[in-house]
């Protein structure tokens, strides 16, 4: 029984580190932003935007060179690869 426990605590601290696909991180994103640009909104659109110019924008926020309320807290819970996914994902849309 205790070697099955420490198997599936193994197993869950394995996938708790596994990296999210830039689709499922973009549902995220959609949360705020808008898919088309709206107007009269103080949150930006994602769809005008390069997968350069996502990206940056990501890794300014999670690396505090862009100051804001929210952006920062959720751009350090993913990593560079993550970022870059979705950045993909985002500008494919």
């Amino acid at each position: 029984m205790k070697r099955r426990l420490l198997l599936i605590l193994g197993l869950v601290s394995v996938n708790s580190h596994a990296e999210l696909s830039g689709q499922s991180i973009a549902l995220n994103c959609f949360n705020c932003h808008n898919r088309k640009p709206a107007a009269n909104s103080a949150i930006p659109s994602l769809s005008d935007y390069s997968q350069q110019r996502l990206q940056q924008a990501m890794l300014d926020f999670k690396y505090d060179k862009t100051n804001a309320t929210l952006m920062p807290r959720i751009a350090k819970a993913y990593s560079d690869a993550e970022i870059s996914a979705v950045a993909a994902y985002l500008s494919q849309q």
